[in-house]
């Protein structure tokens, strides 16, 4: 989750930054990044996906109001929180479609019920997000984001776009977590999200967002039968119907777990 702070006062950058770790750290909520800027200017050039942001009104060059239309192009369900001592940008405020008003000097449970709204906001508007438990830690991602899951040497490792993650949890579990029109159980051991199937025949299936496979590690021991296996007509798989066996071969790129993958042959 991306957090924006924008004021040209140093003072409530700091107050807000550290209102959110805060927050974060009571619902033991790590996986989250803050990006702090002291014009509306410099940050109405952030092209990442900002979730949240917290911007003042006055500030030299654009106002926190315009650097909010900005930000929108990047992810039109962004909460805007707008801060200010001046009431008198309220009416353009709401025709942009601002999430709260807040007033300063800022007060740290006004902040704190905010950002508990905020989060339940994005749930709501955005990707479905799951919470993956490891180690007293929490991390969020987005449900989409998910390629695979494979179940190896009693942990569930998660891949998704941009890393892999390790679960104690079940396949069980996952399955239940995850939208199940979504996630194929491909046998006890393999969970695929369908989006994210390529193209297969009979003997394999390729799924998407695995970059360069000619440095990834295949090995027979992740080509899984499936009995009766049965895949609904959704992205790359459509046209194919039912087939009694359904062989997944999969890449994977050689990052943390492959001493365990290797060490298991």
């Amino acid at each position: 989750m991306n957090i924006l702070i924008c004021d040209d006062d140093k003072l409530y950058i700091d107050m807000i930054k550290k209102y959110v770790d805060e927050f974060f750290a009571e619902h033991k909520i790590t996986d989250y990044k803050v990006y702090e800027y002291n014009s509306g200017d410099e940050a109405a050039k952030n092209n990442e996906k900002i979730d949240i942001a917290f911007l003042d009104v006055e500030m030299d060059g654009i106002n926190g109001i315009e650097a909010g239309k900005y930000l929108r192009n990047n992810n039109k369900n962004i909460v805007l929180f707008i801060i200010t001592s001046y009431m008198g940008y309220l009416d353009d405020a709401m025709d942009e479609g601002v999430f709260r008003y807040i007033n300063k000097p800022l007060e740290r449970p006004v902040i704190m019920r905010g950002l508990h709204k905020a989060l339940l906001l994005c749930s709501k508007s955005q990707s479905k997000k799951i919470i993956i438990e490891y180690k007293g830690d929490n991390v969020i991602i987005e449900q989409d984001s998910i390629i695979c899951i494979e179940s190896l040497v009693r942990k569930r490792y998660i891949k998704t776009d941009t890393q892999s993650y390790t679960s104690l949890k079940s396949l069980s579990y996952w399955q239940s977590v995850l939208d199940e029109d979504k996630f194929f159980l491909v046998n006890k051991s393999f969970i695929v999200n369908i989006d994210r199937v390529e193209r297969f025949t009979d003997k394999y299936i390729e799924l998407k967002g695995i970059e360069e496979p000619n440095r990834f590690i295949k090995r027979k021991k992740n080509c899984i039968q499936a009995e009766n296996a049965s895949v609904s007509g959704r992205a790359g798989v459509g046209g194919y119907g039912n087939y009694n066996q359904l062989c997944i071969c999969t890449y994977y790129r050689s990052y943390n777990i492959v001493d365990e993958y290797v060490a298991d042959v």
